[in-house]
């Protein structure tokens, strides 16, 4: 009797652990790190190569936001009470890597672009791939992808959501299998695309180093106070310009200390600066979908131009959705904060109108709506994209946002879609 008892503990084990496995996320195939709801069907996801290299080091700098620290336990009990709930606060993460750091064993050397701008040929060992999560032919599918008119938000050379979705679309407007994976069709495309080049060496202007720089306040009021808000280093500067993150241009470039660079210097850089969508025009249809937390935008003929990861709205701020028109483009607006019409902050704040800059709430362009309060605009968190919420807006990176705005006019149609 006690062996049977003991054999029908074991099974019970046995089943539950086998009950925890088949409701996990990653049991399912889905991304644990990406939004709830995943593009539309026979979006898959794509398994990291990993490499031996040690673990990051990171530092953690705060993001834009209202408030900075952990919520006070008077704020926390507002928040249960349902008054006004203390506001989640996102810190961005930067890997700090020495400038004197030498590549690994096993990093890439990397030829630069022939001919891609003013830019010379190059042909160097960089610091990458240098820690586990980083990936060569993720690198490349990244800026091969930016350079088509398929945005995937911040380039890192990382696989994550915003690169997945990016590529499915690009799969779907080209006649491939809808995988939303790195297979052998685009690993052919990436060979291809080999012969233009995946880096530049770019050789800094004067209007490149120029500041100024400074540490920026994270409390609205604070900022209020400032007549600019501008980059706050040089790599930051860097990294929107060539629509990557602050560590990928570390990485590309051992022996360079990213920020304290002058006009004349050459840096090794993603080629995004001069790609395909460079070259198309005007945009007749802005269309935003609520569900894939995406943009995208077409010709009068109805033909693809361009693809944006996107921060939609919340629960409390849901996208509205209808037929709406572009009525300004704004290039570095001021931000009148009202906190009544932020659900996470206090509604007896006072108001406050925040400078311009890269750096602002808005970032560097607004781009003005028939829909009351609802805009299409830029952030100062361009890693966050499609990761968090907004209150309402569009939200894209600054350099997405920026090509936008330059390619629509007020009568411009807007379709916000589930």
């Amino acid at each position: 009797m006690e062996k049977q008892v003991i054999a029908l503990k074991r099974l019970a084990i046995l089943l539950g652990i086998l009950l925890i496995l088949g409701s996990a996320p990653f049991a399912q195939g889905q991304d644990t790190e990406g939004p709830a709801k995943t593009p539309p069907a026979g979006f898959g996801v794509f398994k990291l190569k990993k490499n031996p290299f040690g673990a990051k080091v990171t530092k953690r700098a705060p993001s834009m936001t209202l408030r900075t620290g952990e919520a006070s336990q008077e704020e926390a009990e507002q928040g249960k009470e349902g008054q006004w709930p203390a506001p989640k606060v996102d810190l961005r993460v930067e890997e700090i890597i020495p400038p004197d750091e030498k590549p690994g064993p096993r990093a890439a050397t990397a030829v630069a672009a022939p001919g891609a701008g003013g830019v010379r040929s190059a042909n160097r060992k960089i610091n990458f791939p240098r820690d586990p999560d980083d990936d060569l032919d993720v690198l490349k599918l990244q800026i091969f992808l930016d350079y088509h008119g398929y945005s995937v938000g911040e380039i890192d050379g990382r696989w994550g959501y915003n690169t997945g979705r990016a590529l499915y679309v690009y799969q779907m407007n080209n006649g491939l299998a809808t995988t939303g994976q790195l297979d052998d069709a685009m690993l052919n495309r990436l060979e291809e695309f080999a012969k233009i080049g995946y880096l530049a060496e770019y050789t800094l202007t004067a209007e490149d180093v120029k500041g100024p720089f400074y540490e920026i306040p994270r409390d609205y009021h604070a900022m209020a106070k400032y007549k600019w808000l501008p980059y706050e280093s040089l790599g930051e500067k860097l990294g929107e310009k060539f629509h990557c993150s602050q560590s990928l241009l570390r990485k590309l470039n051992p022996g360079l200390d990213i920020d304290s660079l002058s006009a004349g210097e050459t840096i090794l850089a993603p080629n995004v600066l001069d790609g395909i969508d460079e070259k198309r025009g005007e945009v007749a249809v802005i269309r935003v979908s609520k569900h894939n937390k995406w943009t995208m935008a077409f010709d009068a003929q109805g033909r693809f131009m361009f693809y944006y990861p996107s921060t939609l709205g919340s629960e409390y701020d849901p996208l509205p959705l209808g037929t709406y028109q572009v009525t300004s483009v704004i290039f570095y607006p001021p931000f009148k904060y009202q906190p009544k019409l932020f659900w996470d902050a206090d509604p007896n704040e006072p108001e406050e109108m925040l400078p311009p800059g890269p750096n602002s709430p808005v970032g560097k362009v607004w781009i003005g709506t028939s829909r009351k309060s609802v805009g299409i605009h830029g952030t100062p968190n361009p890693e966050n994209i499609s990761k968090n919420t907004s209150h309402g807006c569009i939200r894209l990176t600054n350099w997405d946002a920026e090509q936008l705005a330059k390619r629509v006019k007020p009568g411009t149609r807007i379709e916000f879609v589930e």
